[in-house]
């Protein structure tokens, strides 16, 4: 028996010398071959950047052209961040770096319009959600919903609203031409003159039955003061129910953001944030600044184009039992960026550095936050569509206007009712449009309209009618 183990014994000895001399003569021959070693990938930082210096000079000295070092490492930061396939970061160039610091300053040279993106598909538009009172768009006749259909000849068809803004912008006293499709159909071109816009990020207007309406638009180092200012009136108004409007709004500041929730809260978490940098998430609390009462009945609109800084606050007072939201799903966008400069490269870069969870801890990037009541605006149908288009080219709107630029509201009524007869339209609509070509002429902005803002309308209602009740 002992001999019969000896031989696989002494086989299995063999075997094993056969293999580590196979692999010692494997070594030997690699260590003798650089260029083989040179060829497997390495995932050590400081060759990949030595690589990366290798390949920028061997293309700055031997492409078939001269070429410009800065568009070179340009076009390499876009590449760096395009791979991370995150929509939110980017880099930017010098000009993109300008418009985002206008942008959060509360001022910036443009037209004058607030935009949103309702459908994020590629053969989707960037629509106006408002012109801004005042600037070249409103002045000119750009209307709510307006589609941007092209700028400078170049179809906008699947553009981001970042893409269409930074096309927008420029510096004061140049003209930019776009082209907007109206009612679906219609294409109307505008060339408009930039100017220097100020952001008007709060709206606010005390509606009948003592209910305040405030519309904030976006969140800048001026929106919580304004916010302010609006619920002193307010308070001075005797009001009894207050309606946040953050339809549209695609965000701002985090810290704006934040702080505007701090005004409705006197305690509890407001968002929080995780990121995988150790020590880099944290929770925002509310700071007891309360200016609205707590037994205020609050009702907040949302929409597809409310995201970032407006799902924040909507989240908050949501969570908190605050407030009840009317609307459709929001957009979801639960990610936060940091905005740097990129040192000698000319421009700067985006990074999503973490994600925010609402007070509930529910992450709602590309999900959304759920409205408590879902409501949306009535849409015309296609035939509607097609009269519409009929109605605002037969320019018999503008010329009731023109024979009396403060009609009466009889006036209005009866052309409301002539022309919603004759071109078998919604009376909404049409008062819509007639309320807009007055407000136009006036130089002046529509607050808010009842009659033809369906989802308002409801959101009062439920105030008014005490389904709403104060803070828990």
């Amino acid at each position: 028996m002992n001999r019969e183990n000896k031989h696989p014994r002494s086989n299995e000895r063999l075997l094993w010398l056969g293999i580590s001399v196979f692999l010692v003569g494997v070594i030997f021959a690699l260590l003798l071959a650089p260029t083989v070693l040179a060829e497997s990938p390495s995932r050590d930082r400081g060759e990949l950047l030595k690589s990366f210096e290798n390949v920028f000079e061997y293309i700055e000295r031997n492409f078939v052209e001269e070429v410009d070092p800065q568009e070179l490492m340009q076009g390499a930061l876009e590449g760096m961040f395009d791979s991370l396939d995150d929509r939110y970061s980017a880099y930017l160039d010098a000009r993109e770096m300008e418009n985002l610091g206008d942008v959060t300053s509360g001022s910036f040279g443009g037209v004058g319009m607030y935009i949103t993106r309702t459908d994020d598909s590629d053969d989707g538009f960037v629509e106006v959600s408002e012109p801004i009172p005042e600037s070249p768009a409103f002045e000119a006749g750009l209307r709510i919903g307006d589609e941007i259909y092209s700028i400078e000849g170049e179809s906008a068809q699947g553009w981001s609203t970042e893409e269409v803004a930074n096309r927008l912008r420029g510096p004061e006293g140049t003209d930019v031409t776009l082209t907007v499709r109206r009612a679906r159909s219609q294409k109307i071109e505008y060339t408009l003159t930039r100017a220097r816009v100020e952001v008007p990020t709060v709206r606010h207007a005390l509606m009948p039955d003592s209910i305040a309406y405030m519309r904030v638009s976006s969140f800048t180092p001026f929106t919580v003061p304004r916010m302010e200012e609006a619920i002193e009136e307010f308070e001075g108004d005797g009001y009894n129910g207050l309606v946040i409007d953050l339809r549209g709004n695609t965000g701002g500041l985090l810290n704006a953001a934040i702080d505007s929730a701090d005004l409705f809260l006197d305690d509890g978490v407001i968002v929080g944030t995780t990121s995988r940098v150790q020590n880099g998430g944290r929770e925002y609390t509310a700071r007891s600044r309360t200016a609205v009462p707590e037994d205020l009945p609050v009702v907040v609109l949302v929409d597809s184009g409310s995201a970032s800084g407006a799902e924040i606050l909507a989240g908050a007072l949501q969570d908190s039992g605050r407030a009840v939201l009317v609307g459709t799903r929001t957009f979801g966008k639960g990610s936060v960026q940091q905005v740097r400069q990129a040192g000698a490269i000319e421009g700067g870069f985006r990074l999503t550095l973490s994600r925010y969870y609402t007070p509930s801890g529910m992450y709602i990037d590309n999900e959304g936050i759920d409205p408590d009541y879902e409501s949306s605006m009535p849409t015309l149908s296609d035939a509607e569509q097609e009269r519409y288009v009929d109605l605002l080219e037969s320019m018999e709107v503008e010329g009731f206007v023109d024979e009396d630029e403060d009609p009466s509201d009889a006036d209005v009524d009866a052309f409301v009712s002539r022309i919603s007869d004759e071109f078998e339209l919604p009376e909404r609509s049409v008062r819509r449009l007639v309320r807009e070509e007055v407000s136009r002429r006036r130089n002046e902005a529509i607050i808010y309209d009842l009659d033809f803002d369906t989802v308002l309308r409801e959101a009062v209602d439920l105030i008014r009618d005490g389904r709403v009740a104060g803070g828990s």
